[in-house]
């Protein structure tokens, strides 16, 4: 299944897209897609319900609608830095031993489509497209053999960074990757059946028209169940929680002469199975 959540900010409602982008608003039988959702094998209820209900239904068209996040605000998003070995030589920054973890603010995360905006003194605006996984249970020490099981699905997330604020103000990353609007998600959630092998998948990014990245998951250094199992052994993983796993060569910081993101600029991205994204820069 496809999981949208569709509206204006703060009044999304829960639906499941069609493949002819039209959908079905579920918010009658299902309060939203949240940790509570996912905890009580909502995934599941849902299926089936799907299944006895769904043609029935009154279907709406996607087109022209806003699309929110895919899930309602987790309890956290992780993300993982330099997980391919040709973004941390263009970042001159040596392939790490483990995963480099670092939190993005649940405050950062917007509709796929929302605009984006650069922060008060930001001056050097940076993209990076990523498959992100949605847990789908509580789990700690998970072992590798049994990540999958932890999983909810995928979903398309452009992991926006301020490097000024990142790598020139001293002390953490996470400066540069917490702010307003940094985390766009979706369009949908694509349940763990509709993406058999997350580690073959092809993805991209554009800046006004022109590409920018143009990878796969298979470059990644950890993979999905090696990253599900030792992001766990710090902390335990709650249903509903983002674990973004790191972008390829392209962004902003490796050019030779870096152009960052101005006003104005498009942003466009996909990842193969699980639809494509767009974002316009805006001043903050």
């Amino acid at each position: 299944m496809k999981l949208i959540r569709f509206g204006e900010p703060g009044q999304e409602k829960p639906g499941v897209l069609f493949d002819d982008a039209t959908a079905v608003d579920v918010s009658a039988y299902f309060r939203d897609y949240n940790e509570e959702f996912f905890a009580k094998d909502g995934l599941i209820e849902l299926r089936q319900w799907f299944e006895d209900y769904a043609p029935s239904l009154t279907r709406v068209s996607i087109p022209g609608l806003r699309l929110g996040p895919p899930i309602s605000r987790p309890s956290k998003i992780i993300c993982i830095g330099l997980n391919f070995r040709d973004h941390a030589r263009e970042s001159k920054m040596e392939v790490p031993g483990e995963p480099v973890l670092f939190l993005k603010a649940t405050t950062s995360l917007v509709g796929p489509n929302d605009s984006v905006f650069i922060p008060r003194g930001g001056q050097k605006l940076d993209w990076e497209v990523e498959l992100a996984v949605v847990i789908g249970k509580e789990g700690k020490y998970i072992a590798q053999s049994s990540a999958f099981d932890y999983v909810a699905g995928y979903v398309l997330h452009n992991d926006y960074s301020e490097r000024s604020f990142q790598l020139e103000r001293g002390g953490q990353w996470v400066k540069g990757k917490r702010a307003d609007t940094f985390a766009p998600l979706g369009p949908f959630l694509a349940t763990r059946d509709e993406i058999p092998n997350p580690g073959q998948l092809a993805m991209w990014l554009k800046v006004n028209g022109e590409y920018r990245q143009n990878s796969t998951t298979a470059n990644m250094i950890f993979d999905v169940p090696y990253l599900v199992s030792y992001v766990s052994q710090f902390m335990r993983l709650l249903p509903g929680d983002v674990l973004s796993t790191g972008t390829p060569a392209g962004v902003a910081l490796g050019l030779s002469t870096p152009r960052y993101l101005q006003t104005g600029d498009i942003v466009e991205l996909g990842i193969e199975g699980l639809g494509t994204s767009r974002q316009q820069i805006m001043k903050g």
